[in-house]
């Protein structure tokens, strides 16, 4: 029988993978961020710069706010065994970003923001054959960051934060309840938890003017350790009764077996007889037993569920190049070491703990994104972003469709004086990938994603005071 600390084990590991995939670690800041493939490390143009690298906020003067979101819809095509399934179409997400700089006297700068640093939202029909391992999550990871800025000198500025950050997740499976590799029963899952925004981390960064018309920036995120608490509730949703009956039928042939050196075997007359009146009345009371023990089962998974984990540390490194007056470049890259998620550790109910092996594999985002004014108030941007996905092949799960990703986002930019507004438009290709997965009897199957695509539309608005 699948057990308590199996079943939530089961449920919080899908949770915190899918936080981590490449396809769910969330860049995307701000609209005019977005346009630029997240290549503005090197100069601010509005208070953004509090996500993309709070050294920059010394390059704006006075009070400037930035309020803005950006809305996602991911999609894919799933096969399992070479079979096509139902798509995989979890709606529409909504991600906010909040952001203010302060000028201070002696050449400092104080920034706030408030922007989403995960996200995730799958969703597969109820019967799909894989709804052992998920059938719906939704993942919202969300950071409050305070910096201060200080310009040395007039090319060099550095700066340091905190990123306070609240994460949740709520997930929904249907778990196989089994014993030596039978299948008895199905087990309705529904996980919930948050970390009550208590954990926290720092970043620090910096940015140089190398020319009047070349500058860069490189910005460091420390690790965050993390502990999500949440509830774990279950209930059986139905029975396997074949594979039940011929658990049953196994144990009442077995004892049977001393008669049959007196000729009383399986299939003959007289063996029907004793096993009618011998075991008539057990043979049902044994399939309720068999149905209650999944019962209970389920019900002892019921309770309170931790995991705790490291966040990884990351780095960023951009440069931004303003080619004329007119036309700008930008180019930056994000290493992320999520190798150092080698194993989770799960505090479940009654005491018991799980370590889970992932063996996670650092990754890179590069990013290049272009600029041109058409006019003093109107300006394109176009850019493109290739994001590696860090998850093996082999610790994966359906919630986390596997796969590289590449964006190509578009955006505009109008500038009325005090108040600038940019909108983008950003398609992220998910590139087709398999996935090996095994249930609870043992029998493995083969997950694919495919033609995964993601509509990215965004809007952001800055007032400068």
């Amino acid at each position: 029988m699948t057990t308590k600390h199996e079943v939530v084990a089961i449920m919080m590991i899908s949770a915190v993978f899918s936080t981590f995939a490449a396809g769910f670690g969330l860049y995307e800041g701000s609209a005019r961020g977005n346009a630029m493939g997240g290549a503005v490390m090197g100069k601010a143009v509005d208070a953004s710069a509090n996500f993309y690298n709070p050294a920059t906020l010394t390059d704006l003067t006075g009070t400037v706010v930035t309020v803005g979101m950006t809305t996602e819809h991911p999609s894919c095509d799933t096969y399992v065994d070479g079979r096509r399934g139902h798509k995989m179409d979890p709606g529409c997400f909504i991600l906010p970003h909040i952001y203010l700089a302060q000028e201070l006297p002696a050449d400092f700068t104080f920034g706030l923001g408030f922007a989403p640093e995960y996200g995730l939202g799958s969703h597969y029909y109820q019967k799909w054959p894989l709804a052992w391992d998920t059938r719906q999550t939704t993942i919202e990871g969300l950071t409050l960051n305070p910096n201060l800025a200080y310009k040395i000198t007039e090319d060099w500025s550095v700066s340091a934060g905190f990123r306070l950050m609240y994460f949740t997740f709520d997930q929904y499976s249907d778990k196989m309840a089994t014993e030596g590799g039978e299948k008895y029963g199905t087990v309705r899952d529904h996980l919930k938890g948050d970390n009550g925004m208590l954990d926290w981390g720092w970043q620090i960064s910096t940015k140089y003017n190398f020319t009047e018309k070349l500058s860069g920036g490189v910005m460091y995120k420390s690790y965050i350790d993390t502990k999500v608490k949440g509830y774990n509730h279950t209930r059986v949703r139905g029975y396997d009764d074949a594979a039940v009956a011929a658990k049953v039928d196994q144990g009442v042939r077995a004892a049977l077996q001393p008669y049959e050196a007196l000729g009383i075997t399986p299939g003959s007359p007289m063996y029907q007889q004793y096993y009618n009146a011998a075991y008539g009345q057990a043979y049902p009371k044994a399939v309720a037993d068999a149905h209650n023990q999944v019962d209970s089962g389920a019900r002892s998974a019921d309770g309170d569920a931790s995991c705790e984990l490291r966040l990884p540390q990351s780095l960023t490194m951009g440069l931004n190049y303003d080619v004329t007056d007119r036309l700008h470049l930008g180019a930056a890259a994000v290493w992320t070491q999520w190798s150092c998620i080698d194993n989770l550790h799960f505090n479940l109910p009654g005491d018991n703990d799980v370590d889970v092996p992932l063996k996670w594999n650092d990754a890179w985002r590069m990013g290049f994104g272009a600029a041109y004014d058409l006019t003093d108030e109107l300006t394109f941007m176009i850019s493109y972003v290739y994001d590696q996905d860090p998850c093996s092949k082999y610790h994966g799960t359906t919630m986390l469709p596997p796969g590289d990703r590449h964006i190509g986002t578009i955006g505009l930019g109008y500038d009325l004086g005090q108040v600038d507004i940019v909108l983008s438009y950003g398609l992220v290709f998910m590139t087709g990938e398999s996935l090996g997965l095994t249930d609870g009897t043992g029998r493995e199957y083969k997950f694919e994603s495919k033609d995964g695509l993601s509509h990215a539309v965004a809007v952001s608005m800055t007032y400068q005071f």
